[in-house]
């Protein structure tokens, strides 16, 4: 996979106007990453705090707008279609493989959730759980829980992505 997106990243020519672009969107979704992963309390309680409050799947929803992001720099325009399967191919199944687990365990307070809350779309007023096995939204966000999340992985890499992007856009003297 490092060889494909190494290769993709040597053959871009974007114009400056769509690194920018596509840099803002990749950053929006790192950004959502962050957010999740430093709520996400993982196998304890049903999380339904910070962005899980917005949408069911935060993390996948912030992958996606980094490979949008990714696409939009790129200026080819073919790599939507790339996107969209990966979304398709792993995303998809992995939710509601999630989702099966998470029903299994949390029951009818996952069924409340789900019911509220749209699963790859935004719900723009925060869900309020009225379950005591849900996480409380006072809980917050918490940077140790990121790293333990290892979100800063994904950070790292999307950096690295782009500043290369923008490295050889200004090597080439602004992109075609």
């Amino acid at each position: 996979m490092a060889i494909v997106v190494a290769f993709w990243v040597l053959r871009m020519r974007p114009p400056l106007s769509l690194l920018a672009l596509g840099t803002v969107l990749a950053l929006a979704g790192q950004a959502l990453r962050l957010w999740a992963a430093g709520h996400l309390v993982k196998s304890e309680t049903l999380t339904v705090n910070g962005p899980f409050a917005h949408t069911r799947h935060p993390l996948y929803v912030g992958s996606t707008l980094i490979g949008l992001g990714l696409c939009t720099a790129s200026g080819m325009w073919w790599s939507f279609v790339l996107v969209a399967a990966v979304f398709g191919i792993f995303y998809v199944p992995t939710a509601l493989h999630e989702e099966g687990f998470l029903r299994t365990v949390y029951g009818e307070a996952y069924a409340r959730y789900c019911a509220a809350v749209p699963a790859f779309s935004v719900r723009l007023s925060g869900y309020t759980p009225s379950d005591a096995g849900a996480a409380r939204p006072g809980e917050g966000f918490d940077w140790g829980r990121m790293l333990r999340n290892r979100e800063h992985h994904t950070a790292v890499a999307t950096a690295l992505m782009f500043a290369a992007l923008w490295a050889g856009a200004l090597v080439r003297g602004g992109g075609a």
